[in-house]
Formats: C-alpha cells, sequence, structure tokens
C-alpha cells in the first residue's frame, strides 16, 4: 500500500527520467509472464499510468518499468514507490549488495545512470523518456504557464471588444425597435379615432331614421283620430241615413287600410331597424376582430423584443469573462428559462393571430359576397324604379359619350358628329383599359405619401388639347377606379351615392332596398284597390 512520506531534498541538478519512471526487479512469481495490468492493479496505491515489461533479446524477464506521467502530483507517486521499497530494505543499493540473494522485489526511481546503463532496462527508458533536472521542469513549465497566460490574455482582450461590438449593435437594434413601436402607437391611435367617429355617424344616422319612423306614427295616429271624429260627427246626423251609411263604410275602409298602412310601416321599420342592427353588428365584429388582430401583433411585436433583449442579454452573459461562479450561472439559467417561456408565448400568439385573420377573411368574404348579391338584386330592377334614387348600381370606369357628342357637334359637322365622337369616346376608354397606362404620381403631404395625377403625363396633356370637358370626364373616370378598386382598369357594377359622388356602404344599400320594396307594395296595395 502507498506510505506517506516525505520526499527527500534534491538538488536542483540532479537528473531524472522524464515522464517520470520507477523501475522494478525481481519481480514475484505470481507476475511473471503475465499480463502487465495485473502487476499495474497490484501497484495501483501508487497511481501508474502504465507498466512496461522488460524483454531481454524476445524473452520476458522479471524486470517492468512503472510510468507515472508529466506533473508533479506523478512525481510524488514515483518518490512515494521508491520510498516504498526503501523502507522495506529493498532499495537499489540493497539490489546492488546481495543481488544474488534477495528473493524479494526490489524497486527504486529511475535516474540518470539507469537511463544510460546498457541493458533492456537502459534502453526501454531511453525509448520511453528523456532525462531532465528538476530545475529543467520548472522553468519549462514556468515558460508554459506565462505563454498560457499571455494567450488567455488576447483571447479576453478580443472577447472584450467582440462584447463591445455586440453591445452597441445591440443598442442600435433597441432604439431602432423603440421608434417602431412609437410609430405603430401613432398609427393605431388614429385608427381608434376614425373607427370611433364612423360609429358616432352610424350612431346619428340610426337615431335620426328612428325619429322619422316615431313622427310618421303620429301622423297616421292623428288621421285616424280625424276620421274617428267624423265618423261620430256622421252617426250624429240625421240627414240621408243611407249616405251617413256609405260614408261610415267608406271611412271604415279608409281606417282600415291606414292600419294596414301603418302595420306595414311598422312591419318595414322593424325590418330596416334589424337590417341596420345586423350590419351594426358585422361591421362590430369585424373592426373588434381588426382591433383584436392589431393588439395580437403589437403583442406579437413586443414579444419579439423581449425575446431579442433577452437573447441579446443572454448572448453578452455567457461571452462575459469571469462569469463561471454559482450565481452567474444560475442567472444565465433563469433567463434560458424566461426565454423559452417568451418563445411558447410568441408561438401561442402566432396561433390566436392566424385564426384572426380566417375570421376576418370569412366575414369579408361574406360581406363581399352579400355587396354582389345586393348590387345584382338592384341591376335586375327597372330602370324606372330607381332612377330617382341618391342610391343606386354605377358602372365604374365607363365615360359618358355624351361629353365627347357634346363636343363633337361645336367642332365638326353635324353629319361628322356621331361617328368622331364614337370614335373619340372609344379611343379614351381602350385608353383607360390599359393597363401599362399609369398616369400618377406620388406625392407627400403632411408626412404621408399618396398619390395624385400627373398633370405632366403626355396623354393627358393630348386630351386637355381637346378640351376642359372630355379632361374632367376621363381624369374623374380615372380617380373613381382608383379610389373604388386601384388593381382594376376595366369598368365594373358598383353600388354608389350619387348625391356625394362615392361607393355606397352596405347601410346604404340595404335602406335603398327595403325603401324600394315598400314602396313596391304600397303600388300593389293602391292597384288592388
Amino acid at each position: 500500500m502507498l506510505i506517506d512520506v516525505q520526499d527527500p531534498e534534491h538538488t536542483q541538478d540532479e537528473q531524472f527520467v522524464w515522464p517520470w519512471m520507477a523501475i522494478l526487479v525481481n519481480m514475484p512469481n505470481e507476475f511473471f509472464g503475465k499480463s502487465a495490468n495485473r502487476l499495474k492493479e497490484h501497484y495501483s496505491s501508487f497511481h501508474p499510468v502504465k507498466v512496461h515489461p522488460v524483454y531481454s533479446k524476445g524473452r520476458p524477464t522479471r524486470d517492468a518499468v512503472f510510468e507515472f506521467g508529466n506533473d508533479w502530483s506523478a512525481f510524488r507517486n514515483a518518490r512515494a514507490f521508491d520510498a516504498h521499497f526503501a523502507m522495506k530494505g529493498y532499495s537499489k543499493n540493497c539490489w546492488k549488495e546481495m543481488k544474488s540473494e534477495c528473493k524479494e522485489p526490489v524497486g527504486w526511481m529511475a535516474r540518470a545512470d539507469d537511463y544510460n546503463s546498457l541493458g533492456a532496462i537502459g534502453e526501454l527508458l531511453r525509448k520511453n523518456g528523456d532525462l531532465k533536472t528538476l530545475k529543467d521542469i520548472g522553468s519549462e513549465g514556468a515558460n508554459k504557464t506565462e505563454k498560457l497566460l499571455s494567450n488567455l490574455a488576447c483571447k479576453v482582450k478580443e472577447k472584450e471588444i467582440y462584447l463591445e461590438q455586440l453591445e452597441s449593435e445591440y443598442n442600435k437594434r433597441s432604439a431602432s425597435l423603440n421608434i417602431m413601436m412609437q410609430k405603430r402607437e401613432q398609427q393605431l391611435q388614429s385608427y381608434n379615432q376614425e373607427i370611433l367617429k364612423m360609429r358616432q355617424l352610424g350612431q346619428q344616422n340610426t337615431q335620426r331614421i328612428v325619429e322619422q319612423n316615431r313622427k310618421l306614427r303620429y301622423d297616421m295616429q292623428d288621421m285616424a283620430d280625424a276620421l274617428d271624429a267624423r265618423n261620430k260627427q256622421i252617426e250624429q246626423s240625421e240627414h240621408d241615413k243611407k249616405k251617413l251609411e256609405q260614408e261610415k263604410l267608406k271611412n271604415a275602409m279608409r281606417t282600415n287600410h291606414l292600419r294596414l298602412a301603418a302595420l306595414e310601416q311598422e312591419k318595414a321599420d322593424e325590418n330596416v331597424q334589424k337590417l341596420v342592427d345586423k350590419q351594426t353588428r358585422e361591421t362590430k365584429a369585424i373592426l373588434d376582430d381588426f382591433l383584436r388582430l392589431n393588439t395580437q401583433l403589437e403583442k406579437k411585436q413586443k414579444l419579439e423584443l423581449e425575446i431579442n433583449h433577452l437573447s441579446g442579454k443572454l448572448h453578452v452573459m455567457e461571452l462575459k469573462p469571469g462569469d463561471e461562479d454559482p450565481e452567474s450561472r444560475e442567472k444565465i439559467d433563469k433567463l434560458k428559462e424566461e426565454l423559452n417561456e417568451k418563445i411558447d408565448e410568441l408561438k401561442y400568439a402566432e396561433n390566436y393571430n392566424q385564426d384572426l385573420i380566417s375570421r376576418e377573411r370569412k366575414s369579408s368574404d361574406e360581406l363581399r359576397e352579400a355587396r354582389e348579391v345586393l348590387i345584382n338584386s338592384l341591376q335586375s330592377l327597372p330602370r324606372t324604379t330607381s332612377c330617382q334614387s341618391q342610391i343606386g348600381v354605377k358602372k365604374v370606369g365607363e365615360l359618358d359619350p355624351s361629353v365627347f357628342l357634346s363636343l363633337c357637334k361645336r367642332k365638326f359637322p353635324a353629319a361628322d358628329a356621331e361617328a368622331k365622337s364614337s370614335s373619340l369616346c372609344s379611343k379614351w376608354q381602350n385608353e383607360i383599359e390599359n393597363p401599362e397606362w399609369q398616369p400618377f404620381k406620388v406625392i407627400i403631404v403632411d408626412g404621408k405619401a399618396s398619390e395624385a395625377l400627373n398633370e405632366g403625363d403626355r396623354k393627358l396633356q393630348e386630351l386637355k388639347e381637346l378640351g376642359q370637358e372630355p379632361y374632367a370626364a376621363v381624369t374623374k373616370v380615372l380617380m373613381e377606379l382608383k379610389d373604388a378598386n386601384g388593381g382594376r382598369k376595366d369598368p365594373f357594377p358598383e353600388l354608389w351615392n350619387y348625391d356625394q359622388g362615392r361607393k355606397a356602404n352596405m347601410v346604404e344599400g340595404a335602406r335603398h332596398a327595403v325603401m324600394l320594396w315598400n314602396a313596391s307594395k304600397t303600388k300593389k296595395g293602391k292597384k288592388s284597390r
């Protein structure tokens, strides 16, 4: 077993075999010719790294060389091996004195004389090691340590420079993200103000309709009361009973008609109110979905910002030198856990956004289909039904031929005016439908980009030479196409508010359809009478 002994004093110039080695001679019979690992296990208390059996002319001997390594702990193990045999009286000197008489194994630490010996042991030592003094080994260790410290200092300096660059880039990106979030907040506030205005306008229109219907019911009630009073007067009169009966019958029929009309009006009012309420609910649902979508997008952007912030902070902490203490490692683990939680929240927000987008798309499709059905229904009505109404169907993108006819009548003979007018109208209609002709330019107004007509366009200049009326007609159609459907150039039917010169919304279209239905019912009632 390992005996703890103090190493004797050694001179700095004393030479040892390095890596540190020891020699075992007179090996016990139980290990002779066996595996070197068995011998290594037997002396494992001295922690040998490797055991080299000694062969002489290809035959095993009873000698072996123990290798302990090249550090100072290995030196202490080799010295302990040497001291172990010295204390038992089986040192190198004893071996030299009683070589033939000794029956026990003898061991000692390999030195210069062993290294330079001519036998198999010296050959094995020279093959696997070198002679070095303690001073040489200490000097080499100091040089390696100095080089290692120098290399570590250079790497630390590089890491510090890289860390400063990362911090600078992180600060720039954080500032950019803050500016983007401020702009996003301003846009959301502007949108909320517009939505509030739309809601207020819808409430005002609904209230106005309700007041008109209430006033109409009061007027009809007054008429019914007047008829009831007239019936009472007729009943009190004794003149011409037959005429009285006829008058009473007529008044009763009129009263009945008025009551039926009132009921019809009430039903129509209820239908209008239901339709308005349904449209308001659908619009509100779309707006709410849009607001929720904006809120989720804002939440997603904030999560992405937090994830970038945590990732940058985690990256900085991992690169920062000297932070290998348990407290710093615990902070890094907490940051990683928080980062994973934020990533999970971001995935949930993305899934929720997809659901909101799907619902918003479905609602938009339903509104678009309802708008198309309403347009087709209004187009199928007789022309006299809606020609005088403020709401109707307009062919957006189609030129008015009368503008060119009026111009040609002034500039050309009467016989050629109509043909010339048709040719000019067809030409400019084709120009409008040409997708390559885009006579618009981008202008900045109050910091916002918008499109306006490019009056310097060559074709517009040519059109202006024809006259102000055709120029105004063509530019009006161009602007209507851009405002109604920016990507479409061919004429298409659209629900239109003629009084305000714009697209009519679904609430206006629904009210107009109910009004036409009531008018149709009234005409049928008059014809039946």
